[in-house]
């Protein structure tokens, strides 16, 4: 018998780590920033009461709060991401509560604000068209006024800044739980070699070609999270009720609406979504049964669907992988592609190195005034470069919308999830168009490229949705008064999955109804099914440059630099996608049964 090897935070080449102390070199140099920020707040004294009073005076207060947000954000944001990709490192736990309550002051502060610019809305509309230096800001206020309804006074407002802290909590609970906290037991190959499961290392033993490893691996990992199913459970339920609470507090009909008005986006692109997703299942069933017959087993279960069907799987280097995914941007322009070699490998932008301290996942942090820096494991295959290419996708629509808009139009609290995934899907459709062409003639590579994107669809188009479908009933279930519990959560979990696998694949229940604790998404409500979106609209949008249709290049880079300065369907239709109906999800599927044809076709 012989453990693996895993690599540890100290060990992780120096390229391979995000240049942060460019920014923060030290704890010290953070701290000195946030004692600058605080007494950046006394220069918000004396506009209470006075916002009003003349265009001057308001835009004043536009640029002041434009600054102080930017750098209050970052704060957090950087303490944050510190956190991520090392859950040991102290300091960074520390700055994430001081960050925290700076948040919670600055909103306090600034809660005046909306109120007052809403007790004279014709005003505000007016300054807004008229006013040359509060003209960027009409959208802006716009937006402010179709949602006033849901607007509380001044002194409400406040006292739900105020909350926003000790809520914030219960996502922390989350993340220490368990990538800190949480242990698994390795997987186990049929050579009885032992594979040590981490949160950024368990992709490696799914992928195996060693069945007895993979199914090792999922089981093990489940049952770190069932053995802490109740706590999980409780911490979920407490989020669950606040933001139950939040959405009565401001007059919402649901969460769901909640989540989805800020943005004006239509409650009916959420409904069109899952119903169309249900009624194309029978697409995965098949899919599962192609997949069985190529893995040559009598039975396919949870634990091979990340298995790989071709021999010869692809080995790809980082290096390699940022060179393919910029040659695949060539139609975007060089001004494009140069910002993300430089970002990618210059400017290290991105935290790729397996380590066992990194939390499990990728994502691009979203912050002014901070590079766009990404967090992922990059393990040397064509998965690890498509997650690349979705997380650049993500960084390089950060870089033009803060290089174009106002922090009001630039956080994610301006954009909706639906614009801002189909930005980082948008780069993986060129990057499979590209690498499709160059390897034509390699079937062992065209499998590989098959088996990608279905990953990325079961990832997206499966789990996503089936995770919304979890959310919507057991939001409905909050929002009725019903109980929830552990299993109550599991087992509408082992039903929703169970729809979807079908008659074809042979599920483990039990492990497969813990599903929803495994995920962070679930702590951002409603945000899963919007990755379904991104994937629609990124197909429409990507095959539109491809073809080289007239002026679909700079259509979609007005669409990123546009960042959230338009409401999210008039974003669409900039993009030159229409997502008022369900017709682009159901041509994502077209997509995806192209790749299941691929793997049939090729495998004979």
């Amino acid at each position: 018998m012989k453990e693996e090897q895993v690599l540890y935070r100290q060990d992780a080449p120096p390229e391979s780590v995000w240049a942060g102390k460019k920014v923060f070199p030290t704890w010290d140099d953070w701290d000195q920033e946030l004692q600058d920020v605080k007494a950046m707040f006394a220069r918000l004294d004396g506009f209470s009461g006075r916002l009003m009073d003349s265009p001057t005076v308001l835009a004043e207060w536009m640029g002041l709060t434009d600054e102080i947000s930017k750098r209050v954000r970052r704060l957090g944001a950087f303490a944050r991401f510190a956190s991520t990709v090392d859950s040991s490192d102290e300091g960074a736990k520390s700055a994430i509560g001081q960050a925290a309550g700076l948040n919670a002051a600055y909103d306090a502060l600034i809660s005046f604000a909306v109120p007052e610019m809403m007790a004279d809305e014709e005003k505000l509309v007016k300054w807004g068209k008229e006013e040359p230096e509060l003209q960027l800001f009409a959208h802006f206020f716009d937006n402010l006024i179709r949602q006033s309804e849901h607007l509380r006074s001044a002194e409400v407002e406040e006292l739900l800044s105020m909350l926003s802290e000790p809520f914030g909590s219960v996502n922390q609970t989350f993340t220490e739980l368990v990538n800190t906290d949480l242990a698994f037991e390795n997987a186990v190959d049929s050579n009885d070699n032992h594979y040590p499961i981490k949160q950024s290392t368990l992709s490696s033993s799914l992928e195996s070609p060693d069945r007895q490893r993979r199914k090792t691996a999922w089981e093990n990992y489940s049952d770190g999270y069932l053995s802490m199913q109740n706590t999980l459970a409780a911490n979920y339920i407490a989020w669950i009720k606040q933001q139950v609470f939040l959405a009565r507090t401001r007059g919402y009909s649901s969460v769901l609406e909640m989540r989805l008005s800020p943005f004006n986006v239509p409650l009916e692109m959420f409904h069109n979504l899952i119903d169309t997703f249900v009624g194309n299942l029978p697409v995965w069933h098949n899919y599962w049964d192609v997949k069985r017959r190529a893995l040559g087993v009598d039975q396919i279960h949870p634990y091979d669907i990340w298995a790989p069907i071709g021999k010869t799987p692809p080995v790809v280097t980082y290096p390699q992988a940022v060179e393919w995914i910029c040659d695949a941007l060539a139609p975007m322009g060089e001004g494009y592609v140069s910002i993300t070699r430089k970002g990618a490998l210059e400017d290290r932008w991105v935290d790729w190195a397996p380590n066992v301290e990194k939390r499990q996942g990728a994502a691009s942090w979203r912050r002014y005034l901070m590079p766009p820096w990404i967090f992922m494991s990059f393990n040397d295959s064509l998965f690890a470069l498509s997650t690349l290419a979705h997380e650049l996708g993500h960084s390089l629509h950060t870089y033009l919308a803060s290089e174009n808009q106002p922090e009001v139009y630039f956080g994610y609290g301006s954009l909706s999830s639906t614009v801002a995934e189909t930005a980082s899907n948008f780069h993986q459709v060129l990057s499979r168009a590209y690498l499709r062409e160059l390897k034509k003639d390699d079937p062992d590579f065209m499998i590989a490229m098959a088996e990608e994107a279905m990953d990325n669809f079961h990832r997206y188009f499966f789990i996503m949705p089936t995770l919304a479908r979890f959310e919507f009933e057991v939001f409905s279930r909050a929002e009725q008064g019903k109980p929830l519990t552990t299993s109550i959560f599991n087992q509408i979990m082992q039903e929703k999955f169970a729809e979807g696998y079908g008659d074809t694949l042979a599920d483990d229940p039990q492990r497969t109804g813990i599903t929803w604790a495994t995920f962070l998404h679930l702590y951002m409500p409603f945000y899963t099914f919007q990755y379904s979106i991104g994937i629609s609209a990124a197909h429409g949008a990507g095959e539109k440059v491809l073809a080289g249709e007239p002026n679909a290049v700079e259509n979609y880079l007005s669409f990123l630099k546009a960042g959230g300065s338009r409401y999210t369907m008039d974003l669409f239709n900039l993009a030159g996608v229409d997502m008022s109906s369900p017709a682009p999800v159901n041509s994502a599927f077209k997509v995806m049964e192209g790749n299941i044809k691929v793997i049939e076709d090729l495998l004979g």
